[in-house]
């Protein structure tokens, strides 16, 4: 059967590759997360999966307000990215990796029998959301990936309830699955943020940040749900509801406390990271 053996949580701050290769030490908040992604790194390496389930959100680049699916699956035989805009601003680098099509199949399937009606699509491109923590996370591109587009930006989006919901369906499927498989799981979001106005890509909110950061490491899921609103993440930025792919996480650990939490502030906004380690595939 197959095993969850390590559950993370990142930042996909697409100003931060390019700073930790130029300028690390530039702030003690980026030294703090480039050492965290060092950490991230080694923490997956040791849990050795055989797959990685990527959970991120498509930036209005492909997915629009015409067709905007919820949660959606990419079974594709590989996945690419980013987009070319965004490797040309950010100096991000082209990530490419195959897609486990069994698996794939298997959260669409399963989902249909457990009150998730998962979109899928055959074509598409990851963008920052998905390569950037890949990037530093696994730059060998040699573990297989199933990417999960979730959508945190085009309103209405799915209550806080909904994403834990989809979580624990996710739990199920990947307990039930037949092949003898290691599991790693990587999302990314962020804390409070707002782009586009006078506060781009500043922390806006941190009294919500620590809130937030504060009882994921307590497993206090009831209270992240029930703070992470669409109205109370839009008032602490208008991109904060990207923090709700982290609910997902919650599911899959059924509301565990982290095993490690940091948020490392920066003139980029802070940037949280989480973990549950699991190495030996011993997920309760």
């Amino acid at each position: 059967m197959a095993k969850i053996v390590e559950v993370i949580g990142v930042t996909h701050n697409p100003f931060l590759p390019r700073e930790f290769r130029e300028n690390p030490d530039s702030e003690p908040g980026i030294r703090a997360a480039y050492d965290n992604f060092l950490l991230m790194r080694r923490k997956l390496r040791e849990a050795r999966p055989d797959v990685i389930v990527v959970v991120a959100s498509d930036h209005l680049n492909q997915w629009f307000m015409d067709n905007m699916p919820p949660f959606l699956i990419g079974q594709a035989r590989f996945a690419r990215g980013p987009f070319p805009h965004e490797a040309r601003v950010h100096k991000l680098s082209e990530y490419r990796t195959d897609i486990d099509g069994d698996l794939a199949r298997a959260l669409l399937r399963g989902g249909l029998n457990r009150a998730v009606d998962f979109s899928f699509s055959d074509e598409f491109i990851i963008d920052h959301a998905f390569t950037m923590p890949l990037e530093l996370i696994r730059p060998e591109m040699d573990v297989p990936i199933v990417p999960v587009f979730t959508n945190t930006i085009a309103p209405p989006i799915p209550p806080g309830k909904r994403f834990y919901e989809v979580g624990l369906a996710m739990r199920s499927i990947i307990d039930d699955y037949p092949a003898d498989k290691r599991v790693g799981v990587i999302a990314s979001g962020h804390t409070s943020l707002d782009v586009g106005g006078p506060k781009t890509n500043q922390s806006v909110d941190p009294d919500f940040d620590q809130k937030m950061m504060g009882w994921i490491a307590q497993g206090n899921t009831p209270a992240v749900i029930r703070e992470a609103t669409w109205e109370r993440m839009f008032e602490a930025g208008n991109q904060t509801p990207g923090f709700s792919n982290f609910l997902i996480l919650l599911g899959l650990v059924r509301g565990v406390p982290a095993s490690y939490t940091a948020l490392n502030p920066c003139r980029f906004a802070a940037s949280p990271f989480m973990t549950w380690d699991f190495a030996n595939g011993d997920l309760k």
